[in-house]
């Protein structure tokens, strides 16, 4: 029997404990201290001892989970546990830390109070007499109890820069749509409707018909999103703005328990300040209109030279800004069809990048209703990530997990062979290990949650002032 061992180059006394160990207990081991001499290929050295060993123990540290070189050994050794059909990880948990996504529902060798019983407990499963600790599940007790002690842990991280006056929020287009506001594609449908009116001339169609010759054009041109938003700036012209914000504020939008959730951060409390800004990527005034119903001050701030007063929330609406009242002027500038992005993209020094990057940079952001896949915001984070020393994931961003069932419905229609029901969650886990990978790179953390209805209870959990 022979073990690879996967561990932080920090953590070498314990990992030499626990090697000397194992091999007094007549299992054999594999590590890079005694195995690797000077002028060995590194990374095939590694392949080469991970092919030799029946199962590879990772060290769960701090130390660990922040290193970007351990984290892209457990990707490979998870795609080789999946491809092999067996449980061949085992984790070792030496200090409190995040736990991998793929290690979440894992039962691990807990040496966080001492060495003599998990020692124990792992040579048991390694030699096959406690075949629990080799299981890949644990109960959803557990599961929710993991989750729980992760999500405060967060909590308690996030309230230290809350008091501190440094947290911000970015609000993306889920933040509106649960109080009314009609998400990117309904918009869009609404906009082709009403260019159809105007371009054919025909006023007196019935509403239903114009919306089934948008429902048309979409299904059987099936143009790109941002190409129908670059049709309707064109075809629209001068009402351009005027049906945008129509369209906005058609179904009176007002509040949400989220929307709730975010005034409460907004309002200083006696022994923490409140927000110390909102970037938002939405058009609307819903946060405005709330803060207002509240009695917080407040700035909105959408284009260059605006000023902030101290006592003042600033808000800075960087794809532009639709108040659902008064005038719409020049200032009135939005981020929504092809040539807008493109022209905020290539001009490094717009106010909207610098607003972004400057809290990107100084601030720690939780990141709501927001799918991360915007390219500006991506560049923006990299670029921040960059300028960061020490190379830590500052910010947070919320992340439903996805459903194996539906996973499972699929696999079932397409008949992939081999891949069953535990294989299905399997392939979810290597799915969402490689987000969390992609975000800990733009220097994001996933709050993973089973349901939205979770963000409220959080940030709520957050405003509260004590640590109770």
């Amino acid at each position: 029997m022979k073990v690879f061992i996967n561990h932080s180059g920090r953590d070498k006394k314990f990992t030499t404990r626990l090697a000397e160990a194992l091999n007094k207990a007549g299992i054999e081991t594999w590590v890079d201290k005694f195995e690797i001499n000077t002028g060995d290929n590194l990374f095939q050295k590694i392949q080469d001892g991970i092919k030799e060993c029946d199962y590879i123990i990772v060290i769960l540290s701090k130390n660990y989970t922040q290193s970007s070189w351990t984290k892209k050994h457990l990707n490979a050794f998870a795609m080789q546990e999946v491809s092999n059909n067996k449980n061949t990880i085992l984790p070792v948990l030496i200090e409190d830390c995040d736990i991998p996504i793929f290690l979440q529902d894992r039962l691990y060798a807990d040496f966080r109070n001492g060495f003599d019983g998990p020692i124990r407990q792992l040579i048991d499963a390694i030699k096959g007499q406690d075949q629990s600790r080799t299981s890949a599940i644990v109960s959803q007790e557990v599961k929710y109890a993991r989750k729980k002690t992760t999500n405060q842990k967060h909590i308690k991280h996030l309230k230290n820069y809350l008091r501190a006056g440094e947290l911000s929020l970015v609000c993306g287009a889920g933040v509106s749509v649960g109080a009314g506001v009609p998400d990117w594609s309904s918009m869009l449908h609404e906009l082709l409707s009403n260019l159809f009116r105007k371009q054919l001339k025909d006023n007196d169609s019935s509403i239903g018909d114009r919306e089934k010759l948008a429902a048309l054009y979409q299904e059987y041109f099936n143009p790109s999103p941002l190409v129908v938003a670059q049709y309707l700036k064109n075809g629209l012209g001068d009402d351009f703005l005027e049906n945008v914000r129509d369209s906005l504020y058609r179904n009176s939008p007002t509040n949400s328990s989220l929307i709730e959730s975010i005034m409460e951060l907004c309002r200083p409390q006696r022994s923490r300040q409140a927000l110390q800004s909102i970037i938002s990527f939405n058009f609307d005034d819903l946060i405005e209109q709330n803060l207002k119903a509240q009695h917080i001050q407040f700035k909105s701030i959408f284009s260059e030279g605006q000023k902030t007063l101290r006592s003042e929330l600033p808000i800075y609406h960087v794809h532009g800004y639709l108040p659902r009242g008064g005038d719409i002027t020049n200032e009135n500038h939005i981020v929504f069809s092809e040539d807008a992005y493109h022209s905020q993209f290539i001009d490094p020094f717009s106010w909207s990048n610098l607003v972004q990057l400057n809290h990107f940079s100084q601030n720690v952001c939780i990141f709501i209703g927001l799918s991360m896949t915007d390219p500006n915001l991506r560049r923006l984070l990299d670029v921040s990530m960059r300028k960061n020393p020490a190379r830590l994931a500052n910010h947070y961003f919320f992340k439903k997990r996805h459903d194996s069932k539906n996973l499972n419905n699929r696999i079932a229609n397409i008949d992939i062979e081999g891949l069953d029901a535990q294989g299905a969650t399997d392939f979810i886990k290597i799915a969402e290990m490689l987000e969390e990978q992609d975000a800990n790179n733009l220097g994001l953390n996933i709050i993973w949650i089973d349901q939205y209805e979770e963000i409220p209870e959080f940030l709520l959990k957050l405003s509260i002032e004590s640590d109770r």
